[in-house]
Order: structure tokens, then sequence, then C-alpha cells
């Protein structure tokens, strides 16, 4: 027998086993207790070479229908990636390493940024970025959610912390500062009673403008 075939026979003793238990139910009848899925394919890989595990483990996803060249190149693309970003003594959040990885950002690049000790993340730099006013406030808003992203993994950040990053990059306006951030465009959502978010579009924004407040 194959080590392919070996594969698909571990898989099916387990639906049968599942499938007569009296207390189960067809629909509920696929391997999910990871850790005997994971031990019975050990077993079955251990002895062999380790290019002959690969090939099994491809031809198995085939012949269940899985497409083993998509999800080569989803870990050629992200999933390797993801995991090259060495923060040091930082402790980084993981989903913080990601986007990091996936948006090219360095630990130096943040450390120019932000200060980083224990659990507290505070926002050092202190030069607006943006043509006017306005740009450099809602880009001040986005490093305060960006620091709040790298503290807990969450891109959610109150106003007060907007508007204290605001304070601090010399870009606060008392008269027209509630007017700037009403339209922050698709990099921020919320307001000032609710709190605000980064959006998806707003942290590949904010990677970007770590970057460009960065010298060369």
């Amino acid at each position: 027998m194959s080590l392919e075939e070996s594969i698909l026979g571990f898989l099916a003793m387990e639906f049968y086993i599942c499938v007569h238990r009296a207390d189960s139910y067809l629909g509920d009848c696929m391997p999910t207790d990871m850790k005997t899925l994971v031990t019975g394919l050990y077993d079955l890989l251990e002895p062999a070479d380790p290019s002959e595990r690969k090939k099994a483990l491809k031809a198995a996803m085939a012949m269940l229908g899985d497409d083993a060249s998509v999800t080569e190149q989803k870990e050629a693309k992200g999933g390797a990636a993801d995991n090259e970003v060495d923060d040091g003594e930082l402790g980084l959040n993981q989903k913080v390493k990601t986007w990091m990885s996936r948006n090219s950002v360095t630990v130096e690049q943040i450390n120019h940024i932000f200060h980083i000790e224990d659990e507290t993340v505070d926002l050092i730099a202190d030069t607006p970025h943006g043509k006017n006013q306005k740009e450099q406030s809602i880009n001040a808003y986005l490093l305060a959610g960006v620091a709040e992203f790298l503290k807990t993994g969450q891109t959610t950040f109150t106003d007060k912390a907007g508007r204290e990053a605001c304070k601090k990059m010399g870009c606060y306006g008392d008269t027209n500062h509630a007017t700037y951030l009403k339209k922050p465009g698709n990099i921020l959502s919320g307001s000032k009673e609710r709190g605000w978010t980064v959006t998806g579009p707003g942290l590949k924004a904010g990677a970007e403008l770590v970057k460009q407040l960065n010298p060369e």
C-alpha cells in the first residue's frame, strides 16, 4: 500500500468510527479531533523521507479534491513570509507581525515612530505629515490607531488618543479640528463620541505612513 493510500485509509477509518458511534450524526463525522488527526498522520509520515512526505500529502489532497498547488501558492505569498518578522524583545502581537510582513515594514521603522516598552506604545514622531492641516490631522489619528494596533492587535482607539497625537505632532487646530475629522476618507471609521477604527485600507495606509516618516 502506498503512503498516499495509507493516509486516505486513515481518514476513512476515522470517518467509519464516527459514523458508528451511537451519539453521532453523519454531518458531524469528519475528523474534527485535531489531536487524533495530527497524531495519526504523524505516525504514517514519520518513517518516510521528507520529499516522499510532501509528495504523499499533495497526492492525498488531490484525491480529496483539494488543490495542493493553490495551498503552496498561498504559503509562498503569505504563509512563510508572515513568520519572518523578528521583533526582538518587543513581543508584538502575531496580527502585527503579519501586517508588518505583508506591508514590508521593519522593526527599525516602527522604532523610529513609536517607543515600545513593556505594555505601552508611545508615538514619538513629532513632524506632521500632509500638505495641509486637515491631512496632517487625519494622519496623526491614523498613527494613533497604529499605536493601539501595535499595543493590542486591535484597530480601535479613542478620540482622545487621536487628539493627543495631533497635539504632539503640532497639527491640532481648535477651530477646524472637528470639521477635518468629519470626512477622514476610507482609512478611518467612527466619530468623536463612538471612537475610531482603522479600516483595512487604513492599515495599509498606516504602513505606508510609517515608512514615509522614516528617513531614507
